[in-house]
């Protein structure tokens, strides 16, 4: 017969017989603590399932989205590039109106007699221009150099008396285009001798650029757009 006196006595029968351990946990724990270890295994199992499923679709989230950025960093430069092209295509028709209309006021408010275009941004450049520039650098009027941003000019405008126009164009003037009117003016005037009136042709000019005009005797002319 077995006899526990002491605690130490029920450990070691326990130790002894494993199933009376079995018995004894049986009858003093209750059936959830007793699967509570089988339980922790399978959550600790799908937690990792789960944490490997997450890393995954992290993954697949994170091509998906590289791939996503780089379909709309695609899609942005066509819009740049289709903006550009719209916006030179606008700029192209309204300088387009603009030459028109600047040909017409130097004939009705500048009071040029038979006005006619001698230089444009089209390849245009009047034989009589290209001779009096010739000249102007035999007689040492101008440098060899000098005229050069005479071409650049969006257009130059010539009629009887040796009288002249320089016309910039642009849909929003800023400083830089009633300068360069002002400097192509002057280098025009050393290459003719005649008067040369600045001009520029645009849709709108704020009062701080028209009072710089005013100041520069820049001629300006509103052509609205569209």
């Amino acid at each position: 017969m077995t006899t526990i006196n002491t605690i130490q006595d029920l450990a070691r029968i326990l130790q002894e017989q494993p199933t009376w351990a079995e018995a004894l946990r049986a009858l003093l724990l209750t059936q959830e603590l007793l699967d509570l270890p089988a339980r922790f295994d399978r959550f600790v199992e799908i937690q990792q399932e789960t944490n490997e499923a997450q890393r995954e679709f992290n993954q697949l989230t994170d091509r998906r989205l590289h791939a996503l950025e780089a379909r709309l960093d695609s899609i942005d430069g066509r819009l740049d590039n289709m903006q550009g092209r719209l916006g030179n295509l606008e700029g192209g028709q309204y300088e387009r109106t603009a030459r028109n209309k600047a040909l017409a006021r130097t004939w009705t408010v500048l009071g040029f007699r038979q006005p006619r275009v001698v230089l444009n941004q089209d390849g245009l450049t009047d034989p009589q221009l290209s001779r009096a520039i010739d000249h102007a650098i035999q007689e040492g009027r101008v440098a060899g150099h000098s005229y050069s941003g005479l071409f650049e000019a969006d257009l130059v405008i010539s009629a009887r008396d040796n009288r002249h126009a320089v016309v910039e164009v642009s849909i929003t003037a800023d400083d830089d285009d009633i300068s360069r009117a002002k400097e192509r003016a002057d280098i025009l005037a050393d290459v003719t001798g005649g008067e040369v009136t600045p001009m520029v042709v645009t849709s709108r000019l704020n009062p701080i650029q028209s009072a710089q005009a005013e100041a520069a005797g820049v001629s300006i002319f509103i052509v609205p757009y569209p």
